[in-house]
């Protein structure tokens, strides 16, 4: 609940003895209050603080549920009130010693006991300015204010002036809650959008590994065929031997029948190797498969982690997982090509621009170092491209001292990977250890 309070500050009483060695204005050279130790050391109770500083007290120092929690005990009626009502309520108890008074004044004290504490020692409002400073600081305004304003060396001035000072940290709380508001709805808009992508993406990727499954049934079906040629090749081999047994009894006949045999043999050898290359090509469409099913899901899971990091009320300050191109132009060079859009995605997630060239595949070579020159950094997937488009890049980052990321594997995970190197400055200007393997 916001602080409030009213809507013009009582005129200050008279503010304490000030110490010699002061001006006349009773202000030390840094502009800090000092006044003499007064008479007595027991700290002010809540009703005996000034009425006009009750507001700001109970609305800083005590949390709404726990004063709703505290009205009910001492047996004032909060059915139906509202905050603002119950906070009223709770000011109006404070200006004398009620039982609700009294549940406030024990609460506050066991509530903030640790800056009562530190606040004890002071012997001068100047020891008690600074002190307020240092909360103020750190953020732990209840605590300082409950413990300056019921000290017994806080005189007059230092109340008024401290209060002028909650007043305005209320302003301030206010206009960066609204600030925080609107950020917070931008940042679902954004997510709302990613999610979108990110189900288009999961819906292609679906029907991609629908067809697979759909070439996976055809490929079954001719392992059948080839289990059954397979039976027929062990039939043919039992009458190939027959037929060789005869023909060393029939010595006549024997040249036919070895003729004979020798081209079972051959029909025989001819379906083994059918049977081996439809084996090879099967589990190569496994493989396939796979890695289709793998990049999927890495390209799922790396989008989902960076919305839902987005999606927290801290935003960017928490999400220490999110790389941060900061609008940088990166290129692509090489890449599978059904995996375009995951590596758009995954660099626009990251605040970049994404430039895509598939290494001389098919692009126009010679676009390549207009495009090099174009981008801010450089993400390369070296077993994707041609011999003369890889050394091409290498030279180019080589003399302009551009990061580049060299990639052994075009993979979604791979290329997370060098966009994070690229974020955060790792990313080399020359050849690594990948340019090695690539060799």
């Amino acid at each position: 609940m916001p602080i409030r309070f009213p809507l013009a500050a009582t005129p200050a009483k008279p503010g304490p003895v000030f110490a010699l060695g002061r001006d006349a204005s009773g202000l030390s050279e840094s502009g800090i209050p000092v006044a003499a130790d007064s008479a007595g050391s027991r700290r002010r109770r809540l009703w005996e603080v000034k009425h006009q500083y009750h507001c700001p007290v109970i609305g800083t120092c005590l949390p709404m549920d726990v004063l709703r929690r505290l009205a009910e005990k001492a047996r004032v009626s909060v059915e139906g009130l509202s905050d603002f009502a119950l906070h009223t309520q709770a000011v109006g108890h404070a200006e004398n010693r009620t039982a609700f008074a009294d549940l406030m004044q024990r609460e506050l004290e066991r509530r903030h006991a640790l800056a009562v504490k530190r606040f004890a020692p002071a012997r001068d409002e100047a020891a008690l300015w600074q002190l307020w400073c240092d909360a103020v600081a750190r953020g732990d305004v209840p605590g300082a204010l409950w413990a300056v304003w019921t000290h017994p060396r806080c005189g007059a001035d230092l109340a008024h002036r401290i209060y002028g000072e909650i007043h305005m940290i209320s302003h301030q709380t206010g206009a960066g809650q609204n600030a925080d508001l609107q950020r917070l709805a931008s940042l679902a808009a954004t997510v709302a959008d990613l999610r979108g992508k990110l189900d288009s993406l999961t819906e292609r990727a679906a029907e991609r590994l629908a067809e697979k499954v759909g070439e996976l049934e055809i490929v079954r079906g001719q392992l059948a065929g080839l289990e059954s040629a397979l039976a027929e090749r062990d039939a043919l081999r039992r009458r190939v031997a027959a037929l060789e047994a005869a023909a060393a009894t029939a010595g006549a006949r024997e040249d036919g029948w070895r003729c004979q045999a020798q081209g079972q043999a051959r029909r025989a050898e001819a379906a083994e190797g059918q049977v081996r290359a439809l084996a090879r090509a099967l589990a190569e469409t496994r493989e396939e498969l796979a890695d289709i099913r793998a990049e999927a899901h890495a390209a799922a899971t790396a989008l989902d982690a960076w919305s839902s990091a987005d999606t927290r009320p801290c935003g960017a300050a928490c999400n220490a997982a999110a790389p941060d191109l900061s609008g940088r132009a990166v290129l692509c060079v090489g890449g599978i090509p059904a995996l375009t859009e995951a590596y758009r995605l995954i660099v626009e997630k990251a605040g970049g621009r994404f430039v895509h060239h598939d290494g001389g595949l098919e692009d126009n070579p010679k676009a390549l170092d207009g495009t090099l020159a174009a981008a801010d950094a450089v993400i390369c997937q070296a077993g994707c491209i041609s011999h003369g488009a890889y050394w091409r890049l290498k030279d180019h980052c080589k003399r302009t001292g551009k990061p580049c990321a060299y990639l052994k594997r075009a993979s979604v995970t791979s290329f997370v990977r060098g966009v994070v190197q690229v974020a955060e400055g790792a990313a080399e200007t020359g050849a690594g250890a990948d340019e090695k393997a690539y060799r």
